[in-house]
């Protein structure tokens, strides 16, 4: 089910940990940037943990419970996961390169304009690696 670790060289897996769902969040999404010179991918998985037991939920773009983007140089790209049936709690899961000049932001947000909610926004700083 989850992310394998140490599965691709010069990447880094992090995780939010388990965040309390805000009732008016809606929408999970990763914003990620790539300041390099090269074409970096991404991976994100959101994980529904209300009952206890890890349910991943489908990331769009790719509409599947795992979701590989690549990020240009010089590029942004979000991708997000409906979470609007969550009844309590939520994870995410990132692989992305281990540079310093990738940069992934994480936030609970409302439906569109995708407002960012208060307790949802986890920065780069903020996640927690828990594996290569």
């Amino acid at each position: 089910m989850g992310m394998r670790v140490g599965n691709r060289r010069g990447t880094v897996v992090y995780t939010t940990g388990i965040l309390r769902k805000n009732p008016r969040t809606r929408f999970v999404l990763v914003d990620a940037v790539n300041l390099g010179q090269a074409s970096r991918n991404i991976t994100v998985q959101v994980i529904d943990w209300s009952n206890g037991s890890p349910v991943p939920l489908k990331v769009v773009p790719c509409n599947t419970r795992r979701c590989t983007q690549v990020v240009g140089p010089n590029k942004s790209v979000f991708l997000y996961a409906d979470v609007s049936k969550v009844q309590f709690k939520y994870e995410v899961r990132i692989i992305q390169p281990a540079n310093r000049r990738f940069v992934t932001n994480v936030f609970g947000v409302t439906k569109t304009p995708f407002k960012p909610l208060e307790g949802g926004t986890v920065l780069q700083h903020d996640l927690v690696k828990i594996g290569r």
